[in-house]
């Protein structure tokens, strides 16, 4: 005697109770799936918004960090060129002293090799600033990109979608089974 025969249940209700508690189990399979699958989804979402806004912010870093860096170099060449004015005017005041004249000579060479010497100081300051500078400039272009990237991906997840999707699949793949289990069943019984 079964259970269902023991409580006054029928072959008919006992199959009908049985197919509602599978089909419930079903269900509620299926909607744990697509919750679980909306959850994951929901976090994948989060963590590529996460990582643009990251990457934008580096972008703008590398901007501020290259506006910086052409500053810091105008302000060397500034000092090169200040420094540059120091030498030669201690140089010509030194030669005056000792009666040389200026404009010819060794006097001259000497302070037009001064004044060589320190417009390339300032060229090599100038250009250090400016590779630094690029050197941000490409960083922003990448971290830029990267922002990009990490916001599409962001954008091209659906929570709500892929929630339908596994939950849809969950149902089938257990209606599935269910529906195998009992044409088994009904071979076995015969």
């Amino acid at each position: 005697m079964s259970l269902f025969a023991s409580i006054g249940f029928t072959a008919a209700a006992a199959s009908i109770a049985t197919t509602s508690l599978a089909v419930g189990s079903v269900a509620l399979s299926a909607g744990m799936a697509g919750y679980s699958a909306y959850q994951q989804s929901s976090a994948q979402k989060q963590s590529a918004n996460y990582n643009a806004q990251v990457a934008s912010n580096n972008a703008t870093i590398a901007l501020q960090q290259r506006s910086s860096s052409l500053q810091q170099g105008d302000v060397a060449a500034q000092q090169a060129q200040m420094h540059q004015a120091q030498v030669l005017g201690a140089q010509r005041a030194s030669l005056a002293a000792n009666g040389l004249d200026l404009t010819q000579g060794s006097a001259q060479d000497l302070l037009t090799t001064t004044k060589f010497l320190g417009a390339q100081d300032v060229n090599t300051i100038q250009s250090n600033a400016a590779r630094t500078a690029w050197g941000y400039s490409v960083q922003n272009m990448n971290d830029n990109a990267t922002a990009n990237l990490s916001q599409w991906q962001a954008d091209s997840i659906s929570p709500g979608k892929v929630a339908a999707m596994a939950g849809a699949t969950s149902l089938l793949g257990s209606a599935s089974t269910y529906a195998m289990t009992k044409t088994t069943n009904k071979k076995v019984a015969k």
